[in-house]
């Protein structure tokens, strides 16, 4: 059985996290601190200059569950979700959980074996509810679910993209899903993709990104399933997510094939949210949003 090691190197951000003013790429830092410049509505700004309420950093932890990984020789990204073209090295119904913490690596043992052949795309499924464990810094006390302080850190929630999902905490400075004060307690803290596109007053579900993102190995689709493999209709019934690759190079799998290695990108792969309190005048950290992302396979 193939040992199927999961490299936490760089990554591509999918979709960002649905926040009024989201920066694009990390916030700017003092000594290692999140600089807050204002306690308002747009407290940082990214490495950029652009101002805004959010960051992309590097996560401590990444949490998913894996329900097929492979490749295959026609696109899976098709109305029908058909992937009678591919060929697994992960193929469950119950998923693998694994959990990425950079820099480590660490193997998954399959449950399938990759036929030998050319195959010239890329299909993941995985759940769509992406877990992240993880402490920030600011440079300035900000407010979190029962404290104060420079260090806030992720806490026991569940959130969801477009805020459209019930029975998830609708994460605002009122009911945050990060705690802050002196000494980090951090747990895991859940974001499910409930749609493609944004909430807020009048949301409209989409199971299905925009068309596409050229990334360094080829062009990547996602697209939200059902738990049954077809594709999701609304907010509720969305349970896994597709994402494919057109391959700009082929894999090839032979007889000499000794293992493979999946690389993630964690840079950027999630957005540290704060939200301003205008009658308090307080700046509260709410949420860490799980941003999904690009899959690169390496044959051995």
């Amino acid at each position: 059985m193939f040992k199927l090691t999961m490299a936490s190197v760089g990554f591509f951000v999918l979709v960002g996290t649905g926040v009024s003013a989201e920066t694009e790429t990390a916030c700017e830092r003092v000594d290692g601190a999140i600089k807050i410049y204002e306690i308002g509505e747009n407290p940082v700004k990214d490495t950029e200059g652009n101002a805004g309420d959010a960051c992309k950093e590097l996560p401590d932890n990444y949490k998913i569950n894996i329900f097929r990984f492979g490749l295959c020789t026609a696109s899976p990204y098709n109305a029908t979700n058909n992937l009678d073209s591919c060929s697994f090295l992960v193929n469950s119904d119950t998923g693998v959980s694994h959990e990425i913490a950079y820099p480590a690596k660490a193997d998954v043992t399959t449950n399938s074996k990759m036929a030998i052949g050319s195959y010239d795309h890329m299909v993941l499924v995985l759940e769509n509810k992406l877990g992240i464990k993880h402490t920030e810094e600011f440079d300035t006390a900000i407010y979190g679910a029962t404290g104060s302080g420079k260090k806030c850190w992720t806490i026991d929630s569940t959130t969801a993209y477009a805020g459209q999902r019930s029975g998830v905490l609708q994460a605002s400075p009122s009911t945050p899903a990060m705690d802050c004060g002196d000494t980090p307690a951090p747990a895991y803290s859940y974001e499910i993709f409930d749609s493609m596109g944004e909430g807020g007053d009048s949301p409209v579900f989409k199971a299905e990104d925009g068309g596409g993102f050229e990334v360094a190995g080829g062009t990547m689709r996602a697209k939200l399933l059902k738990s049954n493999l077809t594709t999701a209709t609304n907010f509720e019934d969305a349970d896994r997510m597709l994402v494919a690759m057109q391959l700009k190079s082929s894999k090839t799998i032979s007889e000499s094939t000794t293992g493979f290695e999946i690389r993630f990108k964690m840079t950027d792969s999630v957005s540290v949210d704060l939200a301003y309190d205008e009658g308090a005048d307080r700046l509260y950290a709410v949420k860490n949003g799980a941003d999904p992302f690009q899959i690169d396979l390496i044959v051995k």
